[in-house]
């Protein structure tokens, strides 16, 4: 009943994402492919039966008697995909080394055998003391997954079809991943009044917790959903998520039907342990409230509202080209998101040069020997990349100007010259370049020197005396020999 009720969950949402598709521009085919993926990655979920497995046993001398063993553990994976990879780690939380565990082989740590075997998608754990050890154990079996997505079978043909085109464009698999205790508790007879083991007290008492949660839970009471988030905030083509945790009820044992969710177009509804997930996409700019209501099989309802507000995508912003040893700041304006977890990273070709997230700004300093290099600003939403790639150049500053040329005497003139660069650079600072160099003299007036910070220039004045009576051109030049065109002085 709980399959059927995801499966029509998710063809709903996929009816709406086929709309997209419909005579689209290339750009949105792409994000309804990236939003395909996504969707059905969220569906793959690793479900361990129980969180825990314990044995408590009475050790006396070399024979063991159980009074206590779970020992074994099943691991579903949910979701539309096929041909799934397990790999499977136990990592011993007293030593802190990790053994990998295979399928269909058993594996000795210790005194304790595992055996897993996999029966069609799921995984069948099984777990052993071998002999009468003293010390407790206690383990932590990692279980990660990957797997091929594959579309619902209830999909019409030719809605799968397109929708296989769109698969198809990426290999790449699904991931997931689960973990559960594993714990040997080892007692003494009372007659034996064994000698304390200091060492092993930290996993004892861990174990005795477990065995304390293990204990029989309380009967149905009050009924409630809490949602993670009371606001989303989110942007178009990015999928949000929205966690709601059901109290006075488990939702895969007692809940009459699936849960019903109001105020989205479409929206995909899973049930992780005790929490409703709630997944959709806005096409655009919009907001909506949203309902979410469960039934109890005792008839007793219970419900929530969020609300959901998709943001115009506003640009970033950014220094259009960059100039070394200035510090530029850049903005995301992502800061606005809730319920998805947002980054902005520069790099270059190779490595990230800084990263954020949440939309919080961060700042960088090109060197000198980044200039010709060109650095790239991106924004993602989750593991999806959103908006283009911002290409920003880092080049050496701009030539040197000759602002003015005035004439200050019957053979002598004021050059007013502006270069740029930083204040605390001398090979920024320029000079007049004369053509020929000896027609005339060059007198720079300190004076009458000003530096503008914002725009990183400074300005200089020159005096310059004629030698002779020949035509002369002057040019400003910096140390780095960048120059300004050649000007004529009047006649």
């Amino acid at each position: 009943m709980r399959r059927r009720g995801i499966e029509i969950y998710f063809v709903l949402y996929l009816a709406a994402l086929m709309l997209l598709l419909s005579d689209s521009p290339k750009q949105e085919r792409e994000l309804a492919s990236t939003a395909l993926r996504n969707l059905l990655a969220s569906t793959f979920n690793l479900i361990a039966e129980k969180p825990t497995l314990l044995c408590r046993a009475l050790v006396e001398r070399d024979s063991l008697a159980f009074l206590h063993f779970d020992s074994t553990n099943t691991i579903i994976p949910t979701g539309f995909v096929d041909s799934i990879h397990y790999r499977i780690i136990a990592d011993d939380q007293a030593t802190n080394q990790q053994r990998p565990l295979a399928i269909g082989t058993p594996t000795r740590v210790g005194n304790i055998l595992f055996t897993i075997e996999q029966i069609g998608q799921a995984l069948r754990f099984r777990w052993t003391p071998t002999s009468a050890q003293p010390s407790p154990r206690l383990f932590r079996i990692h279980i990660e997954a990957t797997a091929l997505p594959q579309l619902p079978p209830t999909l019409p043909p030719d809605q799968r079809q397109q929708l296989s085109l769109l698969l198809s464009q990426s290999d790449q698999r699904l991931q997931s991943q689960t973990s559960f205790i594993v714990g040997y508790l080892p007692q003494q007879p009372a007659v034996e009044q064994a000698p304390p083991q200091p060492l092993d007290s930290t996993i004892i008492a861990r174990l005795e917790e477990l065995v304390a949660q293990r204990q029989p839970q309380p009967q149905l009471g009050s009924f409630a959903l809490v949602p993670e988030h009371t606001t989303i905030g989110t942007l178009p083509y990015v999928q949000w998520e929205n966690r709601i945790a059901v109290y006075g009820a488990s939702p895969l044992r007692d809940i009459a039907a699936p849960p019903q969710v109001s105020g989205l177009p479409s929206a995909f509804v899973t049930i992780e342990g005790n929490t409703i997930v709630v997944r959709s996409i806005s096409t655009q700019a919009s907001s909506a409230n949203v309902n979410v209501r469960l039934t109890r099989r005792d008839g007793v309802e219970a419900s929530t509202t969020f609300s959901v507000i998709t943001y115009p995508l506003q640009p970033p912003i950014l220094p259009t080209v960059m100039h070394p040893g200035i510090e530029y700041r850049f903005l995301p304006n992502l800061s606005n998101l809730s319920g998805i977890d947002t980054r902005a990273l520069l790099r270059d070709e190779q490595n990230v040069i800084r990263a954020s997230s949440s939309g919080e700004p961060m700042t960088f300093t090109p060197a000198l020997s980044d200039t010709g290099r060109l650095f790239y600003f991106e924004r993602y939403a989750g593991k999806e990349r959103i908006g283009q790639v911002i290409t920003i150049p880092c080049e050496m500053y701009p030539a040197p100007e000759i602002l003015s040329v005035r004439r200050d005497g019957e053979r002598s003139f004021v050059v007013v010259c502006r270069g740029y660069g930083l204040a605390t650079d001398g090979r920024s600072r320029l000079r007049l370049d004369l053509d020929p160099s000896n027609g005339a003299r060059v007198q720079e007036l300190y004076g009458d020197y000003t530096y503008d910070e914002d725009l990183h220039a400074r300005v200089q004045h020159f005096r310059l005396t004629l030698i002779g009576g020949a035509s002369l051109k002057i040019a400003a030049v910096n140390g780095y020999q960048r120059r300004s065109p050649w000007r004529d002085l009047p006649q």
